[in-house]
């Protein structure tokens, strides 16, 4: 997990430095998105925006409540949301990500995926080699043809149940 949190601290300080939209802002409810570069890092001030990227070597997002992030064909790729939000990493190298309560983030053909996600979220790891979650609240993780390992980490260091849909959950099935 230590990977994890070290990359999204060097993604998320690089914030300050670089950002990039289509609109020249990216304000609540925009749909913003950045392409075919090195490296950008999509910043919304509200709720509710869409950010997307592909095709670049690193990309991260960082937006309030309700919001939806999708990052494809980049190396690296973080994001930070608040409540309620969509997160979908896929065909990357790595992918990392910080969410609070009610969350859905799904990190598919992929070889690193980890997340830390608040209460009722749920999370999604398929066709990985290692995905990593800390949950900080009730959460159900969902590990699909994972190569190496799932390793979900609940609140007070409590071990996650297996249920009987196949997910792997704190707090319950």
């Amino acid at each position: 997990m230590r990977f994890y949190a070290l990359t999204l601290l060097t993604l998320f300080a690089s914030l300050c430095l670089a950002s990039c939209w289509n609109s020249g802002a990216c304000v609540e409810g925009d749909a913003c998105e950045c392409s075919n570069g090195d490296e950008c890092y999509l910043g919304c001030d509200g709720d509710n925006c869409d950010q997307r990227c592909f095709q670049m070597d690193r990309c991260g997002a960082v937006c309030e409540h309700g919001c939806s992030f999708e990052c494809f064909d980049v190396d690296e790729c973080s994001a930070s949301c608040g409540d309620d939000c969509d997160l979908n990493c896929h065909n990357t190298a790595a992918c990392g990500a910080i969410c609070d309560r009610d969350c859905r983030y799904e990190c598919h053909d992929t070889s690193r995926c980890g997340v830390v996600v608040g209460s009722r979220s749920v999370v999604t790891c398929r066709n990985v080699a290692t995905c990593e979650v800390e949950c900080r609240g009730s959460c159900e993780v969902f590990c699909d043809n994972v190569g190496g390992e799932c390793r979900v980490t609940c609140p007070g260091g409590d071990a996650a149940v297996m249920c009987p849909n196949g997910s792997r959950s704190c707090g319950g099935c």
